[in-house]
């Protein structure tokens, strides 16, 4: 019996929190599902004697393969401030998965997209800002500032929206 490579244990013990970022980030749970089954098949056998830290690696893979799809489903489109003008507050309790997905999708996209891929992967993903960094190859305070910025901007914006 062949023992797990290391990128196969990752990901059998992440496999809830990848799973939660690709909803998160794709929107679907059909989709995310796809995402992570071809992440495995992609990985699997893959020689990870020489990747220093398994977990960021799967993370940026599952990044970059959200992208692509995203992409190639022509979806990946910058959404403007005013997405939120129409948001009620009552719509800030939902009440299922889709409604709070919609929800984090019209606030992350009232903010730059760097912004909102650190807050992702930070909440969803359940990462450390230095695996944040590492993933998405910034420096650790560019990280930390990203999420405090993203953070700050949403909070205006809902202040000024008299959502909070």
């Amino acid at each position: 019996m062949k023992t797990p490579s290391q990128i196969e244990h990752v990901i059998t013990s992440e496999l809830q929190a990848l799973y939660r970022y690709a909803c998160y980030r794709l929107g679907s749970r059909d989709v995310a599902q796809d995402i992570i089954h071809e992440l495995y098949l992609k990985l699997h056998g893959l020689n990870d004697t020489n990747i220093q830290n398994p977990r960021c690696y799967i993370y940026r893979a599952l990044s970059n393969s959200c992208t692509q799809r995203l992409r190639n489903q022509n979806k990946l489109s910058f959404v403007d401030i005013t997405a939120l003008n129409d948001l009620q507050a009552e719509d800030l309790n939902p009440t299922n998965f889709e409604q709070e997905q919609a929800l984090i999708s019209r606030l992350l996209a009232a903010i730059p997209d760097e912004q909102s891929e650190v807050i992702r992967l930070r909440i969803h993903g359940e990462c450390s800002f230095a695996d944040i960094a590492e993933i998405l190859d910034i420096p650790l305070p560019t990280a930390k500032s990203r999420y405090r910025y993203g953070i700050e901007h949403l909070r205006q914006e809902m202040q000024k929206q008299n959502l909070i």
